[in-house]
């Protein structure tokens, strides 16, 4: 259908669409993210198909793009939040012991075998993800993968150091 339609309808119900959004996953900008993916779903998928009511099935793909956004906020609060507790208890503070030097000096060195085993693309999306804040859509563009590839991927590298992390030293020669 026409794209002016589609904008038309879009903008008409833009601020409404965008309050849904941020009630569901509570926060403003990843609501306006969701917003504008939204359109940008909406305008590709009414190109061959017009629907029987275009506002509902625009209001039906902000809410799932929500509830997919939420969902994945919550398990990565999950997944990372578990680990924080216990990396913040090994941090050195101000004046740091020489012991709590050397536990932290083995522990950056066992992270850092661990990331080191991990396949390239999985190591690259840990690294881009906890150590450089990015997001799992510009990992997955970065990686020219799915974003869901690209959160797998980040799942199973932080599930493979936090293991290698929680094994005794000599275990970890055997593996």
């Amino acid at each position: 259908m026409s794209h002016h339609r589609v904008l038309a309808i879009y903008a008409a119900h833009q601020q409404e669409l965008l309050a849904y959004a941020r009630r569901i996953v509570r926060d403003a900008a990843r609501a306006e993210d969701i917003t504008q993916d939204a359109y940008l779903r909406f305008s590709d998928a009414t190109r061959e198909e017009w629907p029987d009511n275009p506002v509902a099935y625009l209001y039906r793909i902000v809410r799932n793009l929500a509830m997919d956004s939420h969902r994945r906020s919550r398990f990565e609060n999950d997944l990372f939040t578990r680990d924080v507790d216990d990396i913040a208890e090994t941090q050195p503070c101000s004046a740091p012991s020489v012991e709590q030097q050397t536990i932290a000096s083995d522990e950056l060195e066992r992270l850092g075998k661990a990331l080191a085993e991990l396949p390239s693309r999985t190591r690259v999306a840990v690294e881009m993800h906890r150590l450089g804040g990015y997001k799992l859509r510009e990992i997955a563009a970065h990686l020219n993968i799915s974003t869901s590839m690209a959160q797998h991927l980040v799942k199973e590298g932080i599930k493979h150091c936090q293991q290698r992390l929680s094994l005794p030293e000599g275990k970890q020669q055997q593996l």
